[in-house]
């Protein structure tokens, strides 16, 4: 009888023991295989219960189907621009500015234009980012503006200032890559100065680019052109680290109720993307 119930007990156990293992190396595997541009966490992690051709079985399923099809999406996109655009211009008029001696940076990706078909083409054939297929569909120049990026970004130049675009965009990735990227800004009617790339693959700190688009020089750094120094008003991007001098490790662990986040919704603009991002490399919670 003591046998039967030791038995019992071990073979019950056994799928707990299971689920903790495999719960252990996905774990390992999200804060592993994060990196700063790429959207290959949860993919990754889950990818051995993907079903080509069902999306529901990917791990971003959720995460793309609310950032293409939500009317949440919609309003809070819009929702932060307007914000944005009234907190610009309530300082051009409390300062006293001259047209084009300000002007605002903003990113791209999940910020101005909307790449979600790009994460629903992978998501259906089961695969998660590689930069080949993410810039073969970037060349295709097709992406369409996010609510609010439009107006938003045509306004600020229409009241005098600059827009100028700082992307981890790699610039050196191939001869057709910077074309396509002014070429889509153009046709999805977006206003903007300047395009500002990436200068190779690992060149994801952008904040030497803000302070070398302040300040008007562009020795160092590759763009669609030349813009002249301005006062940097406002940034407006989807992941932390499109803010000056912030990074994810050290974001992470500041106050979510102190000074650090003062700034946001006053000069810092941050957009809802739940599909890819640095965050990825953060513990699970």
């Amino acid at each position: 009888m003591k046998l039967k119930l030791f038995i019992t007990i071990i073979a019950s156990a056994l799928p707990l023991i299971s689920f903790a293992a495999e719960t252990n190396t996905t774990s390992t595997q999200l804060s592993a295989s994060a990196p700063l541009s790429a959207n290959n966490g949860l993919n990754q992690a889950n990818h051995s219960s993907c079903v080509p051709g069902e999306p529901k079985s990917s791990a971003n399923y959720n995460a793309t189907k609310w950032y293409r099809d939500s009317a949440e999406r919609n309003a809070q996109y819009n929702q932060i621009f307007a914000l944005g655009l009234e907190k610009v211009s309530a300082q051009v008029k409390a300062q006293k500015l001259s047209k084009k001696s300000w002007g605002v940076i903003m990113d791209i990706d999940e910020t101005v234009l909307d790449n979600s078909q790009y994460e629903k083409q992978e998501l259906l054939a089961c695969s998660s980012y590689n930069a080949k297929t993410m810039y073969t569909f970037m060349e295709q120049a097709t992406s369409p503006a996010t609510p609010g990026a439009h107006n938003t970004t045509c306004a600020i130049q229409k009241m005098g200032g600059k827009v100028v675009l700082v992307t981890n965009r790699d610039g050196t990735f191939d001869d057709k890559i910077q074309d396509a990227t002014v070429a889509n800004l153009q046709n999805s009617g977006i206003c903007f100065d300047n395009v500002v790339f990436a200068k190779g693959a690992k060149d994801s700190n952008k904040t030497p680019r803000f302070e070398a688009v302040a300040k008007g020089d562009y020795s160092q750094i590759i763009a669609s052109g030349k813009t002249k120094p301005f006062k940097v008003l406002a940034y407006f991007g989807d992941n932390i680290q499109d803010f000056p001098n912030i990074n994810q490790k050290d974001a992470i662990k500041q106050d979510p109720y102190g000074k650090f986040y003062q700034p946001f919704g006053q000069i810092y603009f941050s957009l809802p993307n739940p599909t890819y991002g640095s965050w990825e490399g953060n513990t699970f919670n």
